[in-house]
């Protein structure tokens, strides 16, 4: 059906059949969209083809292959080869063309959508999103982000461990190696993960890592504390807060395999390495230190 859509599209653009027509053909759904699109493409311009010359090329070869038979081709054709090319342009630019941003090791980034919904990019992570997200809500991440979500058609963020569906809503994401953490903060959010499907409400949560997965509510704030500077975390394992903590600081980290499952909950800060491995390490009462290289080591 996709198929024969494009195919009504390009038809429409280049006045091969009518709105009345295209209208019997598409649903109403569809038919606004390529209002859009076409009003998008008004203005754009490229430069006319030399179609006279065009002309006279093709019309010597075809003479000289062969010539009892030497055909005229209609100049209208060449008109429609550009306004074909034009058509594609316009198609590739609006919805196969991709906008990526992603942020370094201790930075954060805040991105204002096409619909004016608003993503806060947490440090060393990516947002993906086609020119036509204004007409299809949806994008990719790969990290951690925070999203307010303006309230119109489905807005879906998609993922390599699942995908979160909203309508209007405030969420959190994290989605690395093999954690997946949503928070819902205002709203309502579907999670989607393996087949599973998870409602969540203000002060939901829930966390599919290793294999498990776990829910909880707690009483909520209006943002997560990693957006004011401070990671913050409810019984994660260690492994996964010492990631967080090497993109913030951008160092590497060494410890033992014994205390990777370690639960911790508690925070660090993004503004002092030290004080923030204090935080991580003494509650667990662990001890740190540097190597010649800067490498920080972890101990038991």
């Amino acid at each position: 059906m996709e198929a024969k859509n494009e195919t009504y599209l390009s038809d429409w653009l280049a006045h091969k059949i009518t709105d009345e027509q295209l209208k019997q053909l598409v649903s109403d759904e569809d038919f606004t969209a390529f209002q859009k699109i076409k009003n998008a493409l008004n203005g754009f311009e490229i430069s006319n083809p030399d179609l006279e010359q065009n002309f006279s090329a093709i019309k010597q070869k075809l003479s000289d292959k062969d010539k009892p038979k030497a055909k005229v081709i209609p100049l209208w054709r060449y008109a429609s080869i550009a306004s074909s090319l034009l058509i594609l342009f316009g198609v590739y630019h609006f919805f196969i063309a991709q906008n990526e941003i992603t942020t370094g090791f201790g930075n954060t980034q805040m991105i204002t959508l096409a619909d004016n919904s608003k993503v806060v990019l947490n440090a060393k992570s990516k947002l993906t999103y086609c020119n036509s997200f204004e007409y299809k809500r949806t994008l990719q991440l790969d990290g951690e982000a925070f999203f307010e979500v303006e309230k119109g058609s489905s807005f879906t963020v998609e993922t390599s461990l699942g995908d979160i569906r909203v309508l209007g809503t405030k969420f959190n994401v994290i989605a690395f190696q093999d954690f997946f953490e949503v928070k819902c903060y205002e709203g309502k959010v579907q999670v989607i993960q393996k087949g599973k499907s998870t409602i969540l409400t203000q002060g939901e949560s829930v966390r599919y890592y290793n294999a498990t997965s776990e829910n909880w509510a707690e009483v909520n704030a209006s943002k997560p504390t990693w957006i004011s500077g401070e990671s913050s975390f409810k019984k994660v394992p260690m492994r996964y807060v010492i990631e967080q903590f090497k993109n913030q600081y951008n160092v590497e980290v060494e410890y033992p395999n014994s205390i990777e499952n370690i639960k911790f909950t508690g925070t660090f800060t993004h503004k002092d390495l030290t004080v923030a491995l204090q935080t991580i390490c003494l509650p667990l009462h662990l001890k740190f230190g540097k190597d010649q290289t800067g490498k920080i080591i972890i101990s038991e």
